[in-house]
């Protein structure tokens, strides 16, 4: 990971500033920057930031926020206030693990031999409905006109704090005429669920693991004539 960060964090030069902006700095001095840069790749994977995540370039140099970094790593982030730290992935207080690295399911079951599902850690690249590239994930794809659940179980040992991830459609089925439902489970009381269709964004999701024996992932999707697939995309676990 620090190879990641040092390649990611080194101030780049560019030659032709597009765009202008204008910006407090920490001790109150108004500066010009530049929103010129088109695109982020770490280790050749597309990260397209938006919004307040995009990234700026200031006396040739280009700043990126830290959530935006943390985030394109698949790493947790936390601002120690005490120390005035930021902390970037693993820390003395949390252990990070990651499924289909550190952890990996127990079961999983499919209600049709035609639906497929992946639980990958540095896996070959898949994009979500907002065009980001992921290493780490979960896929639940879905063919159309079957039997349309696939589920995910986790034993956790009572062993983990939360778990944290980003989910969302796969690129592939952005436009698919089916909605697709996600349900996490804990002890096999419902944690959160939630319906996904063509036209959604990916949201992130927390789920709370205090002393948790087991964690399940189910996605369905109603029987149609349309395949459809769903993501849970750098996902980890807070021991």
């Amino acid at each position: 990971m620090k190879d990641k960060l040092k390649g990611l964090l080194i101030g780049v030069g560019i030659g032709s500033l597009i765009t202008g902006a204008t910006a407090f700095a920490a001790g109150g001095k108004m500066i010009e920057v530049f929103y010129s840069v088109k695109d982020i790749k770490v280790d050749q994977i597309s990260k397209i930031a938006e919004g307040d995540m995009q990234p700026f370039l200031y006396k040739g140099s280009t700043f990126v926020p830290l959530a935006f970094v943390s985030d394109a790593l698949g790493q947790p982030v936390k601002w120690d206030a005490k120390n005035k730290t930021v902390l970037i992935g693993e820390n003395g207080d949390e252990i990070v693990s990651y499924p289909g690295k550190d952890i990996k399911p127990i079961e999983t079951q499919s209600g049709s031999y035609f639906n497929s599902h992946s639980v990958e850690y540095g896996g070959e690249s898949i994009k979500d409905n907002n065009g980001h590239e992921h290493v780490n994930y979960h896929t639940y794809v879905f063919s159309a006109n079957s039997d349309n659940w696939i589920y995910n179980n986790y034993n956790l040992n009572g062993e983990y704090k939360s778990f944290l991830a980003k989910v969302g459609l796969l690129e592939r089925y952005k436009n698919s005429l089916n909605s697709v439902t996600l349900t996490v489970s804990v002890d096999g009381k419902k944690a959160y669920t939630r319906e996904f269709k063509a036209g959604d964004v990916s949201v992130e999701i927390k789920i709370d693991l205090e002393k948790a024996a087991n964690l399940q992932f189910k996605v369905s999707t109603e029987n149609g004539s349309d395949m459809s697939g769903l993501g849970i995309f750098d996902g980890y676990f807070i021991k």
